[in-house]
């Protein structure tokens, strides 16, 4: 057992405003929290010699603040016809603020057998700072992968007025951007008319990243030579023909380039999705109590209908460290039924 251990602890405070105006129509609640951790338990690297790679430590401290907001409203309300909308919104910020030793701690997503996406803990950065090679695209005259140097290497070729090389090996890793998104939630509304009704629900994200970590896989250099490729990744490859291709030329010498950690798999996160909508008619009364049934509805329900993303070629919704690997993506799903009560 080490005696240095100790238990993580928490100090969280929060201030919140609830209102209800015009004969409560129109209700919301705005809440800003914020929260300390500290003595925080993560596995940090120690010499080999000891027998073990990691042991476990107290690393340090993270603040997590923001400011969530709710509102809804009935927008018109009478006998027959009702209309009401919600909107929800999060702005949240996770920064380490301490730790252990002062020294950065890398860490990767946990969740895929690849190590798929790298991250570091950097005092003063956010939680999920992606970490890895800055890639400065492809050279359009011989299709090969350029890399910002972000050190003082000797250059091969400048970039955007900035020293690069041809050789990811040369290059240094940077902090190349945040997976936590800069705003999240959802709107919905409802609309009813008699016995007709439609309810749809939007969810969006507001900028971060994502990182593609299955782009290794279908949009691969060379490396996986038995695979195939996906046809976005096809349509964008260099070629004598496509010289201003996304992507760089499939040959053998530079195979490896696809495999590293870097902002090649990097996109934008922002998306705006129909999440669900449900359309639905309640007959009348009148028509089920001659064949005595009490109520009868007739309802469709469809899920992902539709989705508008920064970044089309993989599903934006990941998981909560914002890469995306093999999982199926969610589908579109179609339901129709219909409901007695008798």
């Amino acid at each position: 057992a080490d005696a240095n251990l100790s238990w993580e602890t928490s100090y969280t405070w929060n201030a919140a405003l609830e209102f209800g105006l015009f004969n409560n129509r129109l209700n919301g609640t705005i809440e800003y929290f914020n929260r300390d951790s500290k003595d925080l338990l993560q596995s940090v690297p120690i010499s080999t010699v000891t027998g073990f790679g990691s042991t476990l430590k107290n690393i340090g401290e993270i603040n997590n603040h923001g400011l969530e907001i709710e509102l809804s409203g009935d927008i018109i309300r009478t006998s027959d016809l009702r209309w009401s909308a919600g909107l929800t919104g999060s702005w949240i910020r996770s920064t380490v603020t301490k730790l252990y030793g002062g020294k950065d701690i890398y860490w990767y997503d946990p969740t895929g057998d690849d190590a798929r996406a790298k991250f570091v803990y950097r005092e003063g950065e956010s939680t999920l700072s992606l970490y890895g090679l800055e890639w400065a695209g492809v050279e359009d005259e011989t299709g090969k992968n350029v890399w910002f140097l972000n050190n003082d290497s000797e250059a091969d070729l400048t970039v955007d007025g900035r020293p690069a090389t041809y050789n990811y090996s040369n290059a240094s890793e940077v902090i190349l951007g945040d997976a936590h998104p800069d705003f999240f939630g959802g709107f919905a509304t409802d609309l009813s008319w008699k016995g007709l009704s439609i309810a749809l629900n939007f969810v969006y994200k507001i900028g971060g990243y994502t990182y593609n970590a299955v782009g290794r896989d279908v949009n691969d250099d060379g490396y996986y030579w038995e695979r195939i490729m996906s046809q976005y990744c096809y349509d964008n490859r260099w070629t004598p023909e496509n010289k201003t291709a996304k992507y760089p030329q499939r040959i053998a010498i530079d195979m490896e380039d696809v495999n590293q950690k870097s902002s090649r798999h990097m996109n934008p996160a922002d998306y705006l999705r129909l999440k669900n909508v449900t359309l639905s008619y309640t007959l009348p009364r009148a028509w089920t109590s001659k064949i005595s049934i009490q109520n009868a509805r007739i309802f469709f329900n469809g899920t992902n209908l539709w989705t508008l993303a920064a970044h089309k070629e993989y599903d934006p919704e990941v998981n909560e460290y914002g890469s995306r690997g093999w999982e199926i993506p969610l589908g579109k799903t179609f339901t129709f039924g219909l409901e007695f009560s008798f």
